[in-house]
């Protein structure tokens, strides 16, 4: 397992948090943020963490509690140059036990997004539910969840 630290992001990493969304080209599967007026928000209305490895940002994880036994992971990135390395699943690995007293657990993501699909599984989250247009960006998801 890659050696990571995840920062809480505040207000002052917002430019940090957009530099890193826009990181990865924008494709069906990913639809990122794009102002720094949206990144604020997301940090705002999120618990948002920058991954950190080797002193590097390599990345960010972030959820949003729905009440106390219910978490919704709304995002994952890593950089493309950090990308396939273990820095994604070692994140994931260390929000879950952050949130081992939470019930439930889920998530949204690109059903040919087969690579985070694949990571979401490893943890136990199963696929659920399709929803067409989910972001309304004419892209369906799949809603993942890890029920404890």
């Amino acid at each position: 397992m890659k050696e990571i630290e995840l920062e809480r992001a505040t207000a002052k990493d917002a430019a940090l948090f957009l530099e890193i969304e826009l990181s990865i080209p924008p494709t069906p599967t990913y639809s990122p943020t794009t102002s720094l007026g949206e990144s604020l928000e997301e940090i705002e209305n999120n618990t948002i963490y920058l991954i950190r490895a080797d002193g590097e940002i390599v990345g960010s994880v972030m959820y949003q509690m729905k009440s106390s036994t219910h978490a919704y992971i709304s995002g994952l990135t890593i950089r493309p140059d950090f990308q396939g390395q273990g820095f994604g699943k070692a994140a994931m690995e260390k929000v879950l036990e952050e949130l081992k007293a939470v019930l439930t657990v889920d998530l949204v993501t690109h059903p040919d997004n087969t690579r985070a699909v694949a990571l979401y599984e490893s943890f136990g989250f199963t696929i659920g539910e399709r929803i067409e247009n989910y972001f309304d960006d004419g892209e369906p998801r799949i809603v993942m969840t890890l029920i404890r």
